[in-house]
């Protein structure tokens, strides 16, 4: 039986010494819960094109692991050499990593570029091989203590997708919350698929729900959408929100807004809709305006007036349009972009850095 973890990495490198340290504890302590099954590892690391020294980190942890896939009975159980590979590797680590225990296999995907925490996700989950897979952050805002009871629930054959969802906004900015609040709210009026407020991505998933994700080859993908709209028998586990104390987020107003509408177009049509009942509205209202003017100026003389109401309804219209056929135009490269059929990422192959030679 094996357990895959895919963590998404973007300017971690302030926050992996503590992950690899508390994840790796968690891990053991599931092993040891379990140590009549047959149970390994896997963390998938994905670096989003980085800009701090996080791939180093990553390649460090990855030459630290004692897993061998030929090897795993030999790691697991041979106490002496477990203790003096751990011993070599601490002294040769320089950046205070946590070894993996010895039936955990590392595995690091780095991406060619930034592409996004959706194409990351992706990525891991198209690279795992676990019976289960969990998918968390390396801030540590999801809680890891989580994990066993997730993985608790699986094996009970509770629910097929096991979620976290946190019950409050403690230490997020209050304009930050409301937004989001009212993201949520937007969307389930606009779409039939329902997202619950404050579930993470933070979620232990079945082998078959990663089948069904990866059977879904959308390039723009909203994961929190997705995760919903597959099905399948879900529970959530509710935690006190944990501030960030190490690093920064990479997530920008501008980045979030961006990611809601991902949300809005990629699974609802609703949007076209109100387009066009906005369309049909403005049409009736000015014929009838039209009309009033017409038989005001041929019945009674009227001569219109008003330039400057006349002018703002203009620039009111002209505006709507404006807005009508930017959404209009949001589907419309939506669907330019799929039919390239781009990579959803690129990575880097494997490659040997140059170290330096001794003079």
């Amino acid at each position: 039986m094996k357990l895959s973890l895919v963590v998404p990495c973007y300017n971690e490198q302030k926050s992996l010494e503590s992950f690899s340290k508390e994840i790796f504890s968690i891990l053991d302590s599931i092993s040891k819960d379990h140590n009549n099954t047959a149970l390994t590892f896997e963390c998938i690391f994905v670096n989003d094109g980085s800009k701090d020294n996080t791939i180093d980190l990553l390649l460090a942890l990855k030459a630290m692991q004692s897993y061998s896939p030929n090897d795993k009975d030999l790691a697991v159980h041979n106490e002496n050499i477990i203790e003096s590979k751990q011993s070599i590797t601490q002294d040769s680590n320089p950046y205070n990593l946590t070894m993996p225990p010895n039936n955990c296999e590392i595995k690091v995907i780095d991406f060619t570029r930034n592409f996004g925490k959706e194409a990351a996700m992706y990525a891991g989950l198209k690279e795992s091989s676990g019976d289960c897979v969990v998918i968390m952050d390396a801030d540590l805002q999801d809680p890891p203590l989580l994990l066993p009871q997730m993985f608790k629930k699986w094996l009970q054959d509770e629910a097929d997708i096991i979620y976290a969802r946190r019950i409050n906004r403690a230490g997020e900015g209050f304009i930050r919350s409301r937004l989001s609040e009212g993201f949520y709210t937007l969307h389930n009026l606009i779409s039939s698929v329902h997202l619950e407020s404050g579930v993470r991505d933070f979620r232990l998933l079945d082998r078959q729900v990663v089948n069904a994700l990866l059977s879904m080859s959308e390039y723009h993908r909203f994961s929190k959408a997705m995760f919903e709209w597959v099905g399948f028998r879900k529970i959530g586990l509710e935690y006190e929100n944990i501030p960030r104390n190490q690093g920064s987020s990479g997530w920008s107003l501008w980045k979030l807004f961006k990611y809601s509408v991902e949300g809005f177009i990629s699974f609802s049509t609703m949007p076209l809709r109100i387009a066009f009942i906005l369309g049909f509205v403005m049409s009736v209202f000015s014929l009838g305006y039209g009309l009033y003017a017409i038989i005001g100026a041929l019945c009674f003389g009227n001569v219109v007036r008003g330039w400057t109401s006349l002018v703002a309804l203009i620039v009111f219209i002209g505006g709507m349009q404006l807005i009508i056929l930017g959404i209009i135009g949001e589907y419309i490269a939506r669907i330019y972009e799929q039919v390239k059929r781009r990579p959803i990422y690129i990575k880097r192959h494997d490659r040997k850095r140059l170290q330096p030679k001794d003079s």
